[in-house]
């Protein structure tokens, strides 16, 4: 319910928008414009001091240009524009600052800020989320009369800054109907191209590709440069809920579409179901899991595709360890990359069609700003106006253009405007080909999807990707190896191309079904009966419950009265004194939870114009399979937190009170992981995760034998046997099994490791020696379903052990020695004092903070998010409400999905409730 109380704040905080006008000392009118990005102050970089050049000019230019076109309406009008002094002026710019989500900042930041009411006057405005912006009513039209702001630029202006196939994206229907121009181009237009690595390709003795280039030839680059055992692959893909950006490029380089638009019903639809786009998803599986066999050291390792995937910006292409580099590049300048060690290329030619025909199709995107519709201070409005319109000016470009070639990187700079502003000796040093390379990727170029909710469309793309992956890791689709794609038969290639296109129809139709709503009447009937029935159980489960909450803890009866009761007037002082913290509660907790009620039943808007939607928010998250499978993968991570940083720290302080010597430097050893930075932990476990033998668990445990293994698993069974086996003694039959299950549990998990071993017929090795082998193939670990959510874990479990561990100890330092006395003259084992001394004692601590662990299973994603985004089915309930909230701005939907949670959790929290009302504390007496 926290969650949903925060979802509901965000929607409902009253707006504070960034800009102001002010007066400054000395009487000067200061208008302050907040901008969504400017130019870093504490870099020197070439490219950012060319940036700040620009903004620097305009700052300059303003007084200027305010006299020449605002002034006289200004001061004509002060009830409107306020009765400043008009002479003057001068603008202050302020870069926003705000949260995003790490590897989606475009998609996330810009309307978390509005989510939060913090969004600046001048808002970065998503290629793919453009509609979004727009149907939400995020921006303010450019064009409208009372602003004559597009109508004020001339048609050089315009051609200039505008390139012919983004205009579509800039111009369109907003949701009145009415056609206007929403946002300008920033950064003018991005293609899609191919970075690579001169080195690599050099040392696999790879020619550096042409534009002419096709699949077969990136494809036989990969394999020759990919170095599993040296952590080099061939290509670097993206990982996460919208991998699928990285696919698209080969879906429209086979002749494939992602949307398509039907004017007739003005309505767009996901089209990504056809024989081209299963071309495209063969190539793209047989890059990231096509599975071929190594030798290393002598020993035959399974290898599985001739890429990788990060959720990260690239930390693999830092360290030059990628081949290839799939990106954008700007239409402004190339200077993002050394073209000494960096080369670049076009997207590759796809496979010849029926027809013989082959086609190359690339993104095509643009950085667009525009106007937030909250911004209502006209003379900020204004400002912002004017900043936009200079920022990608002729005059700003030039300014750009002058301050590289002043910086020694005029080479860098597109030819295009060498040639415009009289550079054109430098033409000759540039790099061959990158001019040529871009004309490429912008002839070619395909505007991202970008119509009515096509900000999900790579989330949709990217679910049949992830099965298809998992068959093919699996073994279980055809032609999943290299040495059976070298023999295969067209009837082979066949009935794989047959099953992937099976896969995109079942995508398509989910797309459809969560893009476009394309429901039948039935099928709505059948949801709107399904949550009534719902949010009948959910009003009744709490009503229960907070009836339960105050029977729990309504004081008992008391010596000298007859009755229990809260006895306000005799406590009155003391009641007093919690109504600060009431007050709190209700005003952060209860409040937004009564608020949320009607939020889960509208389409809510952030910027207003919510329309109700009754039942229907309920009904599709009962029918959304995604939501269910995010709950069960919400089960699984409770169920490995609760058991792996509870219990440990336990048992580490156990260890650490009784160890003769070294105690100070073990705890401290033990709690050093907890004053590093948590960015800092997920990039050091993201290294030991590296899916190759070149990761550090997996250099540990390819030299464990299989005998190792089970050593290990039955190390652990016994000794949960013998706590099982001392707690049935005094007739704990309960507390016995569990033991007996955990150690069983142990056993089962350690011996995993040996199935690999035992599995390899391919050793020649008999059974018995099979226990001294070891493995032959490197753990995927975050790649693989079967792994990935404890690897989630184990971090949590390295950084939080000491400080856990710290708690415990203190407790038991707290545990007098009469107790250890008494049961060593009992004939009491160390088990036994551990069972029936220690645990009793510490109980009530035990119960807390195993209450605190289970409430923040179910709150804490931010491990998961940084290790894989939520995929290998990793995408828990708290991330996929907060990425249906934030990210796609369902807030509706999101609110229902939490009292949904909240439903299912509520039985525990009874149980939880029930357990603290009845704990006691007492001093344990032990020795000052």
């Amino acid at each position: 319910m926290k969650r949903m109380a925060l979802l509901v704040l965000c929607g409902l905080l009253l707006p504070v928008w960034g800009g102001e006008v002010r007066i400054s000392e000395d009487g000067r009118t200061i208008i302050s414009v907040t901008c969504w990005t400017l130019p870093d102050p504490t870099r020197t970089d070439t490219n950012n001091r060319a940036n700040a050049a620009v903004v620097k000019e305009f700052i300059r230019r303003y007084p200027e240009i305010f006299a020449e076109r605002y002034r006289t309406k200004y001061e004509a009008d002060p009830a409107t524009y306020g009765q400043n002094d008009w002479r003057q002026v001068e603008i202050e710019l302020k870069r926003f600052s705000g949260i995003q989500v790490e590897g989606m900042g475009m998609d996330s930041g810009p309307l978390m800020a509005i989510a939060g009411g913090v969004a600046p006057d001048v808002m970065y405005v998503n290629f793919r989320q453009s509609d979004t912006y727009i149907q939400e009513g995020f921006l303010r039209p450019l064009d409208l009369p009372e602003d004559n702001y597009a109508a004020s630029m001339t048609t050089d202006e315009l051609s200039f800054m505008i390139h012919d196939k983004v205009w579509p994206v800039l111009k369109r229907r907003g949701p009145g109907g009415a056609e206007h121009i929403w946002a300008l181009p920033m950064g003018g237009v991005l293609g899609k191209v191919f970075f690579y690595r001169k080195d690599l390709l050099d040392a696999a003795g790879v020619p550096y590709p042409t534009n002419d280039w096709t699949w077969e030839d990136l494809f036989a680059a990969c394999k020759k440069i990919t170095q599993p055992d040296k952590g080099i692959y061939g290509i670097r893909f993206g990982s996460g809920p919208a991998e699928s950006w990285y696919w698209i490029n080969f879906l429209w380089s086979a002749g494939g579409e992602a949307m398509v638009y039907d004017a007739a019903a003005d309505q767009w639809r996901a089209a990504f179901n056809d024989r081209a786009a299963a071309v495209a998803l063969d190539f793209y599986l047989r890059l990231i899991s096509e599975q071929w066999v190594e030798e290393v050291g002598g020993v035959q390792r399974r290898r599985y595709g001739y890429a990788t995937k990060e959720t990260d910006a690239g930390q693999k292409w830092d360290l030059g360890q990628i081949g290839f580099f799939p990106t954008n590049i700007d239409e402004r300048l190339f200077t993002t990359i050394e073209p000494d060690i960096v080369g670049m290329v076009a997207v590759p030619w796809g496979p010849a069609d029926e027809n013989g025909v082959r086609h190359r199709g690339s993104e095509l995107n643009s950085r667009m700003q525009g106007i937030f519709a909250g911004c209502d201070n006209p003379v900020v409005r204004d400002a912002a106006w004017e900043y936009l319109r200079f920022s990608e000016s002729r005059d700003a470009v030039e300014i750009r253009t002058r301050v590289m070639v002043e910086g020694g990187l005029g080479r860098f700079v597109n030819p295009r405007y060498l040639r415009m502003f009289g550079y054109e000796d430098l033409i000759r040093l540039a790099p061959p080909g990158w001019e040529e390379t871009f004309n490429i990727s912008i002839e070619v170029g395909k505007p991202e999807p970008y119509g009515r909710n096509c900000q999900l469309v790579y989330h949709q793309m990217t679910k049949p990707m992830n099965a298809a992956e998992t068959l093919a890791l699996a073994g279980e689709l055809p032609l999943s190896t290299a040495v059976e794609r070298e023999q295969a038969t067209s009837e082979q290639l066949e009935a794989r191309l047959q099953i992937l296109q099976g896969l995109l129809e079942k995508g398509t139709a989910d797309a459809n079904e969560k893009m476009v709503g394309i429901l039948t009447p039935k099928q709505k009937a059948q949801r709107r009966l399904g949550a009534a029935a719902a949010l009948v159980a959910i009003v009744v489960a709490f009503t229960l419950v907070f009836r339960r909450v105050i029977k729990v803890f309504t004081p008992p009866p008391i010596l000298g009265m007859e009755q229990g009761g809260w006895h306000f007037y005799k406590y009155r002082w003391a009641y007093l004194m919690l109504v600060p913290a009431l007050l709190s509660i209700m005003v952060w907790r209860y409040i937004p939870l009564a608020m949320g009620s009607a939020m889960a039943f509208q389409d809510f808007r952030i910027m207003g114009n919510s329309t109700w939607v009754w039942l229907d928010n309920f009904g599709n998250v009962l029918w959304d399979g995604e939501w269910w499978l995010s709950v069960w993968n919400s089960l699984r991570y409770c169920f490995l937190v609760v058991m792996l940083t509870f219990l440990p720290p336990v048992i580490l302080a156990v260890l650490l009170q009784e160890i003769p010597y070294g105690k100070v430097f073990f705890r401290t050893v033990y709690y050093l992981p907890a004053v590093i930075t948590g960015l800092v932990v997920i990039y050091l476990w993201r290294s030991f995760y590296e899916k190759t033998e070149f990761g550090v668990l997996n250099a540990v445990i390819l030299k464990i034998p299989a005998i190792g293994f089970i050593g290990l698993g039955v190390l652990f069974f016994f000794i949960m046997f013998f706590f099982a086996q001392r707690l049935f003694v005094h007739e704990k039959y309960l507390s016995a099994l569990g033991c007996l299950g955990a150690g069983v549990l142990m056993f089962v998990f350690f011996c995993r490791f040996t199935a690999p071993i035992f599995a390899d017929a391919s050793s020649g090795l008999s059974l018995p020696l099979r226990l001294f082998a070891t493995m032959r193939d490197p753990y995927r670990w975050l790649e693989d379903p079967k792994t990935a959510m404890i690897c989630c874990v184990l971090p949590m479990v390295w950084a939080g052990m000491g400080p856990g561990c710290l708690i415990y100890l203190a407790a038991l330092k707290g545990i007098a020695d009469d107790f250890y006395e008494a049961a060593d003259i009992d004939g009491a084992t160390f088990a036994d004092k551990i069972l029936f001394v220690v645990i009793p004692i510490l109980r009530p601590l035990l119960i807390i903070q195993f209450v605190g662990v289970f409430i923040r299973s179910w709150e804490n994603s931010a491990f998961i998010m940084a290790m894989t985004g939520g995929a290998s089915r990793t995408e828990v309930a708290g991330l996929h409400i907060f990425y249906k909230a934030y990210l796609y701005l369902k807030f509706g939907p999101a609110t229902a999905m939490a009292w949904i949670l909240g439903f299912l959790l509520i039985g525990f929290t009874v149980y939880q409730l029930q357990i603290l009302s009845r704990l006691e504390f007492r001093a344990s007496g032990a020795k000052k």
